[in-house]
């Protein structure tokens, strides 16, 4: 099952987020900018290791897992679940699959970029909780629940990773 995100984490932002955030006006990149450097400092408070993917995707790993990386090409297996920084869950693998898998072709899916950042540093039994600035997710639109300029974090675990070579 998939750990969810830090609850201190969750409390620091709508802290944050109350305080800056004005109901009438529209959100900023400045602003996202602003509150998701309050979460990642206030992770990194907790002692919990937060590193950086070139792109620019925070991550924490929870589980390290075993085994390759997933290449673009290889048949995955995954588990997640997508939140917003004040801890509602906007997307989670178990409302689309009965047990809650998806499998796919990694690099066939039309993804954002953040999660396709993601999936490349995940393998076997690996599980990982990814925060990612809009700029790599829905940007200054949004998209359903998701509101302009927001970070959304995903939990991921990778269940099966099937080679393509071996396909």
């Amino acid at each position: 099952m998939l750990k969810s995100i830090s609850y201190t984490a969750v409390l620091s932002m709508l802290l944050i987020t109350s305080c800056l955030t004005d109901e009438t006006d529209t959100r900023t990149y400045e602003q996202e900018m602003i509150e998701l450097d309050v979460l990642i400092q206030s992770i990194i408070a907790e002692g919990t290791v937060v590193d950086t993917t070139d792109l620019g995707v925070y991550y924490i790993i929870e589980e390290e897992g075993e085994g390759d990386f997933a290449q673009v090409g290889d048949t995955i297996s995954i588990e997640y679940a997508g939140y917003l920084t004040d801890g509602n869950i906007f997307d989670i693998s178990s409302d689309y699959y009965e047990d809650g898998i998806w499998e796919f072709v990694y690099g066939e899916q039309s993804l954002i970029t953040g999660f396709d950042d993601a999936l490349s540093l995940m393998r076997v039994n690996r599980e990982a909780e990814f925060i990612i600035p809009s700029t790599l997710a829905y940007g200054a639109y949004g998209y359903g629940s998701i509101g302009s300029y927001q970070t959304s974090i995903f939990v991921i675990k990778m269940h099966d990773l099937k080679p393509v070579q071996d396909q």
